[in-house]
């Protein structure tokens, strides 16, 4: 079962990542387009989430007591 609100916050953290990648191609004339930006926008929200994921996962490291 997809957690709507997670859902909801990823979808528009894609809307604006995209949006920032299309300014970003626009002011140093790449070319790109919207349907790429898009992409982009949802393979580093995707690896963003593993990085994440792993983090929390991991093993804490050596604390300032040892």
């Amino acid at each position: 079962m997809t957690n709507r609100p997670n859902a909801e916050v990823s979808s528009a953290a894609v809307a604006v990542a995209a949006q920032r990648i299309a300014a970003y191609a626009d002011k140093h004339d790449l070319p790109i387009t919207p349907a790429h930006c898009e992409e982009l926008a949802e393979d580093l929200l995707r690896a963003y989430q593993e990085f994440v994921a792993q983090q929390s996962s991991a093993p804490a490291g050596p604390s300032a007591d040892t």
